[in-house]
């Protein structure tokens, strides 16, 4: 359910920030089973039950090293860049066959472009995101994606939102954020800008400007 509060928070603002796996797009699923069969496709141990939901919100390299660290001792850099490789290959091919943006969020972006400026902040890879806003169509309404490699630290640092503010020429203050992480909402929050937490992410029930879904935004 929406807070009595974020649509006055969104006609206070003049920019908004996404986050995009979990949050523009409903994906996590689908990134932990592209996790799950990349390290059994580079004969790796399974993933375990939990060890994917524990590394929510850390960008795609920090998750895909993890993973590595927890399973070898040798060639770390290069078993990681094998198994991103990997995990952006099934990826791209999984959002190519069935879209995971869907018609009501693709709606509300447009929507939402006609008052407010727009842009992404990512922890994950610019090759995993920008297929997807050009299949959809919608890569024309952000005024910038700020992507992992864009940063020195991923959230829940600030960088990636103070970088997105700078781009799009407007003051933190008046950036609106959406995330689905404690990690994103803790980096948003220290950026200086106003938050509204999307789903049930762990972590998040001490905001109180919260959303289930994009659906519940009325533009």
């Amino acid at each position: 359910m929406i807070s009595p509060t974020a649509p006055q928070i969104l006609a206070e603002t003049d920019a908004i920030l996404f986050d995009f796996n979990g949050t523009l797009s409903n994906d996590e699923d689908l990134l932990q089973s592209c996790y799950a069969q990349a390290l059994l496709e580079l004969n790796y141990p399974a993933l375990g039950v939990t060890e994917y939901e524990a590394l929510l919100g850390r960008s795609e390299p920090d998750i895909a090293e993890t993973l590595i660290r927890a399973r070898s001792d040798k060639d770390i850099k290069a078993q990681t860049t094998l198994l991103i490789d990997a995990v952006a290959r099934q990826y791209q091919t999984a959002c190519q066959q069935v879209p995971r943006v869907s018609t009501a969020t693709v709606f509300m972006i447009k929507e939402l472009a006609k008052t407010h400026k727009l842009g992404i902040v990512t922890g994950t890879l610019r090759r995993l995101i920008e297929p997807v806003l050009s299949d959809l169509g919608i890569a024309e309404y952000f005024h910038t994606v700020i992507t992992i490699e864009d940063v020195h630290k991923g959230k829940p640092a600030p960088e990636g939102f103070l970088l997105g503010a700078a781009h799009l020429h407007i003051s933190p203050s008046k950036i609106m954020v959406f995330e689905d992480s404690a990690a994103g909402v803790a980096a948003a929050h220290a950026a200086g800008m106003k938050v509204i937490a999307v789903g049930p992410a762990a972590g998040l029930s001490e905001f109180l400007e919260k959303i289930e879904d994009f659906p519940h935004i009325a533009v």
